[in-house]
């Protein structure tokens, strides 16, 4: 009788840790899902972060080993992900989630205490938490993933081991595809003030800025820099000051971005001194070119802006330029290429919101945002060769409609492994109770009369 009941006591808890684990999984693999999703949707956007992190630290790193380790990254969490809500590597996978949070866990609170960074980005535009916040949660979750590390042996894998391998190919090659969309041409969910559709400026409100936004003009002399607000007293350049740039200080990201009223997005002449947005954002057609870094724009993408202003103008599409650049700059930008086309200055923070790459592309029609699209991702060949019929318009592509596509076929993959894991069991479990019948069965023939 004691034996019994030990080890029925050992079978309950044998169910409470299995039950617990599988909550843990489920709730830990759901953050690394949505955070390594959110981050592949706009790699762009996690590469800004990378920017401002190493520009804190003080660490200048390569465009591209910047640009790995955010491909890197998105896939890393998304992976971990999928393994802990379905069980896939029990024994590894939350060995190296707990490697992955360790880092992270000292990676926030160093940003919580010293605040080199406004957030730090875990979930992208998505979800905008507090550096405090974002610390806290990543102690809740290591707290979990130790709970996995000692018990995750506990409950079943819905995928079996023999399987495994096809879902870490389906969620690498899904993740990965879904990256290099969001990079080469524009994030296929727009988590950002200017949303296709949406307008780009907000008309009413323009003339008096009641966006909420400041600016600080600096400028220098004998290698000295100054900043100069908007009620100041610019210096003169007769005295030799030189205008270097205009920089937005934007207010809190953590208020309601998703809000109109936050949008930024300004133009101004090429000295940085007047407003010209509502000269510039007209009502009709327009074409504009986005470039947050000018320096970084490699001359060979001239005649494919020269070409694209020609298709543009055949078309009655007004096309202007928006870049974040010296007037130095602006001014050998015009001796290398020419352009044709308007140019104003505008905060490279309000042209990443507004459209991704360098230089971006996006076609606005009576203010309202019909498309936007990397330079890179526009075939100008096909333009150049059918630009009386094709029109500006016919660029628009449904993202939301590819991305559910997407989504689908990865949760199709994802059954294959899930089903082949699944027929063993049923089979299994089929055969159990054929026996146990058949057992039943042979044992009423055999019972004598009376018993």
């Amino acid at each position: 009788m004691h034996f019994s009941l030990l080890s029925k006591s050992d079978s309950n808890n044998r169910i409470i840790i299995s039950a617990v684990t599988w909550l843990f999984r489920i709730i830990t693999g759901t953050v690394f899902i949505v955070s390594g999703f959110v981050k592949a949707i706009d790699p762009w956007g996690s590469l800004y972060k990378f920017e401002e992190y190493t520009a804190s630290m003080g660490m200048p790193v390569l465009h591209a080993l910047l640009l790995a380790g955010v491909f890197a990254l998105c896939a890393l969490e998304f992976m971990i992900g999928v393994f802990l809500t379905t069980g896939c590597y029990r024994k590894s996978c939350p060995v190296v989630a707990l490697i992955f949070i360790v880092i992270m866990l000292a990676l926030t609170l160093w940003i919580a205490l010293y605040d080199p960074v406004s957030d730090c980005g875990c979930f992208g535009d998505f979800i905008i938490l507090s550096n405090w916040a974002t610390f806290w949660k990543n102690v809740v979750l290591a707290v979990m993933i130790l709970w996995l590390v000692k018990y995750n042996l506990e409950a079943i894998t819905i995928i079996s081991p023999a399987f495994q391998w096809m879902a870490f190919v389906i969620s690498l090659v899904f993740v990965t595809t879904v990256s290099i969309l969001g990079y080469t041409r524009q994030p296929l969910i727009d988590f950002r003030p200017y949303k296709t559709g949406g307008t780009l400026v907000n008309m009413t409100d323009e003339a008096d800025n009641d966006s909420g936004s400041d600016f600080r003009f600096v400028y220098e002399k004998d290698g000295e820099r100054k900043e100069f607000g908007v009620d100041d007293e610019l210096p003169s350049e007769e005295d030799g000051w030189i205008f270097v740039e205009r920089i937005d200080i934007m207010p809190d990201k953590t208020a309601t971005v998703s809000d109109s009223d936050s949008r930024s997005f300004r133009l101004w002449d090429k000295e940085g001194n007047e407003d010209m947005t509502a000269e510039a954002v007209t009502q009709g057609k327009q074409l504009l070119l986005l470039i947050p870094d000018l320096p970084g724009v490699s001359p060979a993408t001239t005649w494919k802006i020269n070409e694209l202003y020609d298709w543009a103008t055949r078309h009655d599409a007004e096309m202007i330029a928006a870049v974040s650049g010296t007037s130095a700059a602006i001014a050998e930008w015009e001796d290398l290429s020419m352009p044709q086309y308007d140019i104003y200055t505008c905060d490279d923070t309000a042209i990443k919101e507004v459209a991704r790459g360098n230089p971006a592309v996006v076609y606005v029609d009576d203010n309202r945002i019909i498309w936007k699209s990397s330079l890179g991702s526009l075939d100008i060949d096909i333009v150049s060769e059918h630009g009386d019929t094709i029109r500006p318009e016919d660029f628009a592509t449904d993202s939301h409609k590819e991305l559910i596509n997407l989504v689908y076929l990865f949760m199709i993959c994802m059954a294959v492994p899930l089903t082949l894991s699944m027929l063993p069991r049923i089979k299994d479990a089929y055969t159990a109770r054929k026996t146990r019948r058949k057992n039943i069965t042979i044992h009423d023939d055999t019972a004598l009369p009376g018993e």
